[in-house]
This record gives structure tokens, sequence and C-alpha cells, in this order.
């Protein structure tokens, strides 16, 4: 970085100096700006494909992973109540229990979403007395 001396142009510079400088220096921002924003749009490009490969890979896993809990689980109560009708039962109630649970909750969520207070509140503004 140069000093405060250096940065001010000399008595004997021309104005035509001082604006060719100041001219090459602005180039060689925006050229190294110009570097910086390639280089990390290519960096962007990598990742976002490695984030569409891991978005795909998560449900997948996730569901392999739900299988075997309830396999396990269906295992498990079958063992304890001898009869593997009961523990596949058990565990496809419970599924359906917190699949309903799920919705129940998404729907309250979702409700949020269209943020009903704000715009009652709105409309009151507007409304005559």
């Amino acid at each position: 970085m140069p000093s405060p001396a250096e940065a001010a142009p000399a008595a004997g510079d021309s104005t035509a100096a001082v604006v060719g400088k100041l001219l090459h220096d602005s180039t060689e921002y925006a050229r190294a700006l110009g570097q910086l924003v390639a280089s990390e749009t290519e960096l962007a490009k990598v990742n976002l494909v490695r984030i569409l490969l891991v978005a795909l890979l998560v449900p997948a896993i996730s569901v392999g992973a739900v299988i075997a809990l309830n396999a396990w689980l269906a295992a498990l109560l079958a063992r304890w109540t001898s009869s593997w009708p009961i523990g596949i039962g058990v565990v496809a109630l419970v599924n359906i229990a917190l699949l309903a649970l799920s919705i129940w909750l998404l729907r309250g969520w979702w409700r949020t979403l269209s943020l009903p207070r704000s715009r009652a509140a709105l409309s009151g503004l507007w409304e005559k007395p």
C-alpha cells in the first residue's frame, strides 16, 4: 500500500500523468475483481453439483435408515410377542400415526406462511372507523 506521500501527486506531475495512473490503477482493480468473480463462480458451480448430489443422496439414505429402523422394531416386537403380524402391524400403526401428526403440524405451519396477523393489521389500517 503506498504511503500518503506516494499517493499524492508530486508537484511536477501533470494532470495527464495523474489521470493515466488513476486509469491504470482502476483497470488493474477491475481486472482483479473480474478474476475474483470468475474464480468464485467456478467454485460455486463445483459446489452446486456437490450440493445437488448430496441432496439426492440424503432422501435415499433417510429412506434406508427408516426402513432399517422399522425392520428392527418389527423384529423386536415379533420376538417379544412371538407374532410377526403383530410386530409389523404395530410398527405400521406407529408410522401412520407419525405421518398423520406430521401432516397436521405441517398444515398449521403452512397457515402461518400467509402472515395472517400482518394481513389483518394492514387491512385494518385501510378500514374507515
